[in-house]
């Protein structure tokens, strides 16, 4: 009898153990888990700012920021899911979720991938350039989405006067492509897009029109691959000075880097009516020739308020423009066969002269661009652009919102 007791009481121990054990797994699962992490260069350990880090099998991501910096939030029933960590010229990460939580901050770090134009026995001459250039181009179709979708986008600007904040807005965003990466020219590809807003925050109250005004609309233009006043126009490439810079690695593919410059700037091979120099870098895998990232460095006579593809009448201006440069960098991740775009960074500065005063005046403007999830299957229409915000604060949205982690 006594056997039996002892045995009784271990079943009802052991099934009270077993309930408990499914109640706290179960809440795992719909808990929300943060992860904040470091990337760095295991050679000199310094941070790698806009790289890639999210959980493979889903839009769960997110983008270093200058200090290498980023944060996650997963939920819970993803625990088993991998993390993967990724940038140009650098191994790739991977590991657990699970495993990654054992360190209060995640650190990472990435080794740098670069290899000799001689050890890989290549000719760099400009014709050899223009065809891999060329072959990127026609296989746009096989490579990027060519259906209509929604890009739900992460924005953040911040305006500096004098080295002094004085505009900081943070956005979610949905993004309508009626075409997908069907290429066309500015115009028509301005047609295709649209985009509305979806919850705001900023440190000013929108009092006027400039005040609601946002960047988006330049981001949106530095997607070289959607349209053709770029680099990536088969038409244009005579007017480039070409030259292999390096060849390295992402996501275990070898990358050719391929250095530009512009020998004759024009808004229709730059996308910028005052540019004076235009020169960068593209990123195309070897494997399947697709573009997986661009920088470029633009230096410009003068700019519009209304965007880089603009006349502005110079006698009505209030200010003559000492220095005007700016700098974008691109980067296309692949999901499901396809690529799509994935981070969009524009720094853009300014030296002004009022033509009264003669006070002198620097201006910053820093903005970004962060693809958080593609609707492909039934994405929302969107009609219009809204070209003018004033939402008012959602706090309860934000703390819940998975953006780049600023430090604050």
């Amino acid at each position: 009898m006594q056997k039996y007791i002892i045995l009784f009481l271990t079943v009802i121990t052991l099934s009270f153990s077993t309930s408990a054990q499914e109640d706290k797994n179960e809440d795992q699962k719909t808990k929300l888990i943060r992860i904040v992490g470091k990337l760095t260069n295991d050679v000199n350990n310094e941070p790698i700012p806009f790289a890639n880090i999210g959980v493979l099998g889903s839009y769960i991501g997110a983008a270093s920021n200058m200090d290498g910096i980023f944060e996650l939030k997963i939920p819970g029933n993803l625990i088993d899911k991998t993390i993967q960590a990724s940038a140009v010229g650098y191994s790739t990460f991977s590991n657990s979720v699970k495993n990654c939580l054992i360190q209060d901050t995640l650190l990472i770090k990435l080794t740098p991938k670069n290899y000799s134009i001689a050890e890989v026995e290549i000719t760099a001459q400009s014709l050899v350039l223009k065809k891999r250039i060329k072959t990127a181009i026609e296989r746009i179709p096989e490579n990027y989405l060519q259906t209509s979708f929604n890009y739900d986008v992460y924005y953040r600007s911040e305006k500096f006067e004098n080295s002094q904040l004085n505009r900081l807005r943070e956005a979610a965003i949905r993004i309508y492509d009626d075409k997908g990466y069907q290429r066309a020219d500015a115009h028509q590809v301005f047609k295709e897009r649209a985009y509305k807003f979806l919850q705001v925050r900023k440190n000013f109250e929108t009092s006027s029109l400039a005040d609601g005004s946002t960047y988006l609309d330049e981001l949106l233009e530095m997607d070289i691959v959607r349209g053709r006043g770029n680099i990536l126009n088969g038409n244009h490439l005579d007017f480039y000075d070409l030259m292999l810079d390096q060849i390295t690695e992402y996501e275990n593919d070898s990358i050719w880097v391929i250095a530009y410059k512009s020998k004759k700037p024009l808004l229709s091979n730059t996308g910028d009516y005052y540019a004076k120099e235009y020169s960068g870098k593209i990123y195309i895998k070897i494997k399947d020739f697709a573009v997986i990232k661009n920088e470029t460095h633009v230096i410009a006579s003068n700019y519009s308020a209304q965007g880089r593809s603009f006349y502005v009448n110079e006698d009505r201006q209030t200010w003559k423009p000492l220095n005007i440069e700016y700098d974008f960098s691109v980067t296309y991740k692949q999901h499901s066969g396809r690529y799509y775009l994935s981070y969009v960074n524009y720094k853009r500065h300014h030296v002004v002269e009022d033509k009264k005063s003669q006070k002198i005046t620097t201006t910053d403007i820093n903005t970004e661009m962060l693809i958080t999830k593609i609707n492909t299957d039934t994405p929302e229409v969107i009609e219009k652009r809204a070209y003018y915000e004033n939402m008012p604060f959602d706090e309860k949205f934000w703390e819940s919102y998975n953006i780049i982690f600023d430090g604050e």
